[in-house]
């Protein structure tokens, strides 16, 4: 053998090396050496890199040409690989993997035995054995198919082999028996040469074993590098590390034990007699049970029999005590001990005895085996077994009834399962699932196959999906070695009851009917829409079809009629599945498709198409105007169409559907001209294709056109909401308001384009004199116009000055302003005398970091944390109006286009020279008066706001503050120049006697105080009545809880179906009646004219229900992205269509509809559509985002706007439009992501919580101290209660605590920062450091593209081993294991806080354990004396599933500001009749 001077060659450079050497890249000569190069470059010895440098020196000196210099390096190249060649089975080892990584099974372990053979044969002396063999044999002769191993047995000897040799082989697996194919027909054929190397590979592993110092000291002197670069030895054959201390040897057999054939021959076993021809009876293989087993490889060394070797042709054997397959006793007596049986053929599950322990067993040639109770040795190997098994029952079980299931919640499932007893572990983690990941990925994929074709496959379920990302799972990978392997897949009972028959009102079942059976009639025309492509890499793609399935039998090529075009059941590609499911999930608006050009106005983005019609004018003209001479009918053709009557008008694109307007006006300027108040058709709405074809919606939008454009005349009716609206719920038949005859169309709402919001229709009466060219849409938008542009009123003429006019008012978008009041400005409209300390853009990253220690810091390029406040922008700035003016222009005339108010600036505390911390300990509405003054221009103001010198209230400054947001209150002046706090100046105080302010001295103390808001808002606010309200999964209450705070409604009926939710509400909510059942009984209950239901709990009626709230979960809408008869069943059904019966039949006054942001999306966003068309038929409607919010009004209410946004926000944390049909639409907030108060921290949020460990249980605490913040004072709310319940945490197994106590307490850390170490667990074991197989550290294993192989996963390591692995494809799974920062946000509150979750950082900041559930509880809002009912996974679902109330407490001032509206407007006007507008 040559001396070992050779470079060891990764496995994947080997195959490069190879693909150049056939020629598979067709590349030149030339590039084919560089390639080489490149490839050894690192791996080449000294001295070859010093020939090659001479040789690169002399092609630049131009002394050698390019083709000599390709030669020589040629000649170098291939004689240093030459080296590599020859002892190339020494080398093998060395190299990260045994065999080729794909699984191709270059195998060593199958001629081996065959070298073997002899000395088994020998040992065998029983008579029979002979015999038995050769009725096996017959068999398998009749096989069509030659086994590749027994072609290789008779290969390696020569000659022909004797019947003793053949018999310790099979001539075919079982495993190809049973799937009628030779699974591993890929093997590749070796030579002889091959086998003696692989002989000799063994003998150097034995005495590497033996002498691994002097080894590494021969390789030390030749190339020091190449240590680091070799990584440890494994065996060929059970892929185990050599040096590592798990690695166990079998102890070796009992004197007495016996071979297979004498073994099975025993009479303890009695199935043959010796003399009778046993096996020659048998079709099927006699079954034993087996007991005190071990499985090594032919090494001896202990193995798992499940991770693909036995797939891979690699020999393992086993030795048991043997028992008769009706003995169920486990223990060795009466067993035959036997050494050596197998090898094995097929390992499988049969199911599970009685329901928890998993029925396993091994075929050999010989005889089926069912396993009982692993010898001791072998016992924690086995444990690994039978909870992967276990483990993969848990989640198939658990995701078939709860397909919505977030990763999370499959966590909790697990973590809360008890393994049943018997079985070698104590408890499941998420370790343990990781660990399993691909085995359990592979066990959903059986159970899909085994599935009915339209049912949803679990593996796209979103939590699947979450899985296969971390873990790195192959998708579609060794199905057939998986139909070996398992070969009566674990059948678990389908679970036939889904969610209840959704109970519908007709309106909306007739809605979705319509709709849905149109939608399907489409697809099926357009054959199902794009077409999809396979994968085409995993083998499942790569398999032939099948042709026996129903989808094969309709193929042309099998005989069938080819109309169904549905693939082969066994070859549905999952990573298609998976990658469908994960577009329908990731249609997040900003990606969805580039965005339209805003079509603002109709008349610029229709074109339209003149007819060749005969106009003339009827009677004569009623008024001139200038040329203009107007009319009141013409002729079109043979039709008289009047000002007031409706038009249709052909568009350029005959595919089209005609325009249709209302004639406003008639005139004659030159031609002959009408007036379009443009109507807007359903199509052109946000409801799309889901809308009613005949109705049309109001807009503000129109344009003069020649009459030479119309087309005819159309009827266009409005259809007023009848008297008796409210009580009319769920009697509606016929959604059909009009017959269709192509010329009459109807409308009920006006449309608003932009916030996509439906609304009663403004009504408008024209002054009688100018009716012949009034147009409601010009009014409303030159109203609008002048709104958007500030005016001033009311000149003070003992105020003047040479160069400026003053006036004691102002107004801007409605309001008024006088000197005095105080404002809303942008945070740019002025800067302070104290330069604030902007918050240093610090670098996380730290340069000198020892990468051997922390071998994945690399990772950590970007500086952006997620819930980093860094990019948040101030809030904004308030000033108190000194005056307002204009300057004179040079004639002495006002210059009125720029109106300017000079202010005086306040402070808020983050503005002093305090910073930050001053703002922390301070109120949120706390300010400093400042004698510094700013000039603005009037356009920048962006609303009201009201400041009080606090000394000068009449309550007290918390009373004061919680009616509203805009009050802010001030007890000092700030004097920047000395930076110092002083009493106000009297100026400050007195400044609200000035200005004209009515309603002075209503018990306020000040005059000016009432008129802060708006002149006679404070004395008579009316006061609203609370609506009675029914919550629909309710959850814990998070939305009632916040109208209750907004004092808008109260909770008379709540329904949650989910236990400790009801329980949790009723805790918080003891008045209301909850209903703990499903929302769809109850419904039929009341529709049915029951009052109670069975529990005797009274229901509420018709007209009981004045404000309905609730988000219906979206159960099973994701990865259903194409309509066929599934997805509409399953839509029809889902609670979505439940509730909006609901809100038909009651026909609230309100009704708010919450759910989460991808609501928008789903369904190329149908469900919205069909949403919000069951409302629109009947409600003012509109909707917003971040979470998707529906509100709508019944008649006759005014429609809430949405709440501004109260504090600023990162911009990337925030975008609140949404996109439908490619249009984008906006919420109507007009602030941007600007706002009132400054961000609230994590600090803010939860920093006087005391100090607790992982696991924290004790569910009542004290405080152990004061509130530091306001939000903190805040929370705890004002009743005296210093008891602090539920600041409890997950307890987290004992290697997730030992990575978070790793995890640093940096802004920013998380996993990325741990060390590779050996750690020791509170458990008493130790943790091992994560061995990097690859040479390339940082483009590890997922570098190559090649799929893994089961043997190289590792556990137990501090670095989660599938971080490292999937990093690359997943932005490095930045956040996991992440620490909350303390001046940064909560991203989104969790259910379920895992540190390999989808929210990973759910760290504290500085202490050891996950966050809390008080702590997530007060990130959503909720104030302190909330209560949460159940274990604590159950308080943390309850948190994380509940609507923030702050969020529902905005909302519900929302509602009531139009409540008080409208009653203030009915109490002003004599209530005046909808005038019905008909226009025949």
């Amino acid at each position: 053998m040559p001396t070992r001077t050779s470079l060891s060659l990764p496995e994947d450079v080997k195959e490069r090396l190879q693909v150049l050497d056939e020629g598979g890249d067709s590349l030149s000569d030339e590039d084919c050496v560089k390639e080489k190069l490149r490839l050894l470059q690192e791996f080449l010895l000294t001295d070859t890199q010093d020939q090659l440098k001479i040789l690169e020196e002399k092609l630049k000196s131009s002394e050698l040409s390019t083709e000599v210099y390709t030669s020589e390096v040629k000649a170098i190249l291939k004689k240093a690989l030459g080296v590599v060649k020859v002892d190339d089975g020494v080398e093998q080892n060395g190299h990260s993997n045994g065999f080729a990584e794909n699984g191709s099974h270059k195998d060593n372990g199958e001629q081996d035995g065959a070298m073997d053979t002899q000395e088994e044969g020998d040992a065998i002396k029983s008579p029979s054995a002979p015999k038995g063999r050769g009725g096996r044999r017959s068999k398998a002769d009749s096989e069509p198919k030659k086994s590749p191993a027994s072609t290789r047995v008779t290969r390696n000897s020569g000659k022909q082999p004797t019947i003793l040799s053949m018999f310790s082989r099979v001539p075919k697996r079982k495993s190809d028996e049973l799937n009628g194919e030779a699974t591993n027909g890929d093997a590749e054929v070796k030579t002889e040469e091959d086998i003696t190397e692989e002989v000799r590979e063994e003998k150097r592993l034995k005495t590497e074993a033996e002498k691994p110092d002097t080894e590494n000291a021969t390789n030390g002197k030749i190339k020091p590098v190449s240590t680091a670069k070799t990584p440890p030895p494994k065996c060929a054959d059970c892929r185990q590390y050599l040096d590592d201390s798990d690695l166990k040897f079998f102890q070796g057999d009992p004197d007495d034990a016996l071979d297979e054939p004498e073994m099975l021959t025993d009479e303890r076993l009695s199935l043959f007699d010796a003399n009778e021809d046993g096996f020659e009876s048998y079709d099927e293989l006699p079954q034993h049970k087996i007991t005190n087993f071990s499985v090594y490889d032919k090494h001896g060394h202990l193995c798992p029999f499940d991770s693909g070797l036995i797939e891979k042709n690699v020999e393992l054997y086993f030795s048991c005590a043997v028992k008769p397959i009706y003995d169920d006793n486990p223990c060795m007596d009466g067993g035959v001990p036997a050494k050596k049986l197998g090898p094995i053929n097929a390992w499988w599950i049969t199911g599970f005895d009685g329901g928890e322990k998993a029925l396993i067993g091994f075929t050999t040639a010989f005889a089926d085996y069912i396993l009982m109770d692993p010898s001791e040795e072998y016992s924690l190997i086995f444990a690994l077994m039978q909870e992967k098994i276990y483990m993969s029952k848990i989640v198939v079980e658990f995701l078939q009834k709860n397909q919505d299931a977030t990763y999370e919640d499959l966590l909790n499932k697990i973590e809360t399962t008890v393994p049943p007893a018997g079985l070698n572990f104590n408890r499941f983690t998420e370790d343990t699932l990781l660990r399993h990941a691909q085995f359990v990925v592979e066990q959903v994929e059986s159970y899909d196959e085994a599935g009915d074709s339209d049912e949803q496959p679990i593996i796209v379920t979103p939590c699947m999906r979450d899985l296969i990302k971390l873990a790195g799972v192959t998708l579609g990978k060794r199905r057939a070695a998986r139909r070996q392997a398992i070969r009566h897949p674990t059948k678990i009972e389908k679970d036939s009851k889904g969610p209840t028959k959704a109970t519908t009102t007709k309106l909306v079942y007739q809605i979705f009917d319509t709709f849905f059976s149109d939608q399907i009639d489409q697809n099926n025309k357009d054959g199902g829409g794009v077409k999809r492509h396979r994968c085409g890499v995993c083998e499942v793609c790569q398999a032939p079809d099948c042709g026996k399935c129903s989808a094969c039998k309709d193929m042309i090529k099998f005989g069938g009629s080819g109309r169904s075009k549905q693939a082969c059941q066994k070859r549905r590609c999952p990573n298609l599945a998976v990658k469908e499911a994960e577009d329908d999930e990731n249609m997040d608006e900003e990606d969805v498709l580039p965005l339209l050009k805003e079509t603002k106005k109709m008349s610029q983005a229709k074109k339209k198409k003149q007819t060749k019609n005969k106009i003339s004018w009827v009677g004569e003209p009623i008024k001139t105007v200038g040329r203009k001479e107007y009319y009141m009918k013409v002729r079109v053709e043979n039709e008289v169409v009047e000002v007031g009557d409706c038009v249709s008008v052909s568009p350029d694109d005959p595919s089209h559907p005609l325009y249709l307007a209302r004639i406003t006006a008639l005139w004659e300027d030159g031609e002959k001209m009408f007036h379009a108040h443009w109507f807007c058709r359903g199509t052109d709405t946000v409801l799309g294709e889901s809308s009613d074809p005949l109705e049309l919606f109001l807009v503000d939008e129109c344009e003069d056109m020649q009459l030479s454009f119309v087309h005819g005349k159309v009827n266009v009716l409005y259809k007023a909401p009848s008297e008796n609206w409210f009580m009319e719920g769920g009697m509606i038949d016929d959604i059909k308001v009009i017959e269709d005859d192509g010329k009459s169309f109807f409308y009920q709402l006006w449309y608003e384009g932009d916030f996509a919001r439906f609304e009663t229709p403004p009504s408008v009466t024209p002054s009688e004199d100018c009716k012949y060219k009034f147009c409601a849409s010009c009014t409303r938008i030159k109203e609008r116009e002048a709104q958007d542009v500030p005016h001033a009123y009311e000149p003070l003429e003992d105020e003047e000055s040479d160069s400026k006019v003053f006036y004691g008012l102002a107004s801007l978008k409605g309001e008024q302003y006088k000197v005095g009041d105080s404002v809303y400005l942008p945070p740019e409209a002025f800067n302070f005398a104290v330069k604030a300390a902007s918050p240093v853009k610090r670098s996380h990253r730290k340069d000198d970091v020892d990468e051997d220690l922390y071998p994945e810091y690399y990772r950590k390029s970007s500086d952006y944390i997620k819930g980093s406040n860094l990019d948040a922008p101030e809030p904004f700035r308030i000033g108190r109006i000194k005056e307002i003016f204009c300057n004179k222009r040079s004639n002495g005339k006002p210059d009125t286009n720029e109106i300017k108010l000079r202010l005086y600036k306040f402070y808020r505390p983050e503005n002093t020279h305090k910073g930050p911390k001053g703002a922390y300990h301070s109120d949120i509405n706390k300010l400093y008066w400042s004698d510094e003054e700013a000039t603005v221009n009037m356009a920048e103001v962006l609303g009201r706001c009201r400041v009080e010198y606090a000394e000068d209230l009449v309550e007290t400054v918390q009373d004061y503050s919680s009616k509203g947001p805009d009050r802010f209150y001030f007890l000092e002046a700030y004097n920047a120049r000395s930076k110092s706090f002083e009493d106000p100046p009297n100026h400050a105080r007195s400044a609200t006697h000035k200005g004209k302010g009515k309603g002075k001295g209503k018990g306020k103390g000040k005059g000016k105080a009432a008129s802060q808001e708006s002149p006679d808002q404070e004395p008579q606010e009316p006061t609203v009545p609370k609506l009675r309200t029914l919550d629909v999964f309710s959850g814990c209450g998070g939305l009632s809880e916040g109208f209750h705070q907004a004092g808008i409604s109260e909770t008379h009926w709540a329904i949650e179906m989910w236990d400790p939710a009801a329980q949790a509400f009723r805790l918080n909510n003891p008045g209301t009646t909850v209903f703990t059942e499903d929302c769809n009984v109850l419904l039929k209950l009341v529709m049915s004219g029951e009052k109670t239901n069975s529990l005797g709990q009274k229901l509420p009626q018709k007209g009981d229900v004045e404000m309905l709230c609730g988000g219906p979960p979206c159960q099973g809408f994701s990865g259903m992205n194409r309509f066929n008869s599934r997805t509409y069943s399953k839509f029809k059904n889902s609670l979505v269509v439940s509730y909006l019966s609901y809100c038909d039949y009651y026909r609230p006054k309100f009704f708010l509809l919450e759910n989460v942001r991808n609501f928008v999306s789903f369904k190329r966003s149908m469900v919205l559509k069909l949403t919000l068309r069951c409302l629109a038929g009947q409600y003012g409607v509109a909707q917003t985002r971040r979470r998707a919010i529906i509100l709508a009004a019944a008649p006759g209410e005014k429609l809430p706007r949405y709440p501004e946004p109260l504090h600023v926000f990162a911009p990337r944390a925030c975008s609140l439009s949404v996109v439908v049909d490619e249009k984008k639409y906006v919420s109507n907030v007009t602030r941007g992501n600007g706002g009132v108060y400054r961000t609230i921290t994590v600090r803010d949020t939860m920093s006087d919580l005391p100090e607790i460990r992982n696991g924290a249980a004790a569910l009542e605490i004290s405080y152990n101290g004061e509130p530091q913040s306001w939000f903190q004072r805040h929370i705890r709310g004002s009743q005296y209660q210093p008891i602090l319940r539920d600041h409890i945490c997950k307890d987290m197994s004992a290697l997730v605590a030992a990575r978070m106590r790793h995890i640093p307490l940096a802004p920013g850390s998380d996993w990325r920062d741990l060390p590779n170490i050996e750690v020791r667990l509170r458990d008493g074991t130790t943790t091992k450091k994560l061995r990097y197989t690859h040479s390339d550290k940082k483009n590890g294993r997922s570098g190559t593209g090649k799929p893994c192989d089961p043997a190289d996963r590792q556990f137990n390591t501090l670095i989660p081993w599938c971080l490292p692995h999937t990093g690359n494809r997943h932005n490095h799974w930045a956040g996991l294991y992440g620490r909350l920062e303390w001046d940064g946000f909560f991203s989104t509150t969790v259910t379920n806080p895992e540190p390999m979750g989808k929210q990973g950082r759910v760290l504290h900041p500085e202490q050891h354990r996950v966050v809390s559930v008080r702590e997530c509880a007060r990130s959503q809002g909720f104030p302190d004396t909330y209560r949460f009912f159940g274990n604590i996974l159950d308080k943390h679902r309850q948190v994380g599933n509940a609507v923030p109330p702050p969020l529902s407490k905005a909302i519900g001032l929302e509602i009531k500001r139009c409540v008080q509206e409208r009653m203030r407007e009915n109490a002003t006007e004599p209530v005046k009749q909808e005038k019905m507008e008909v226009c025949d």
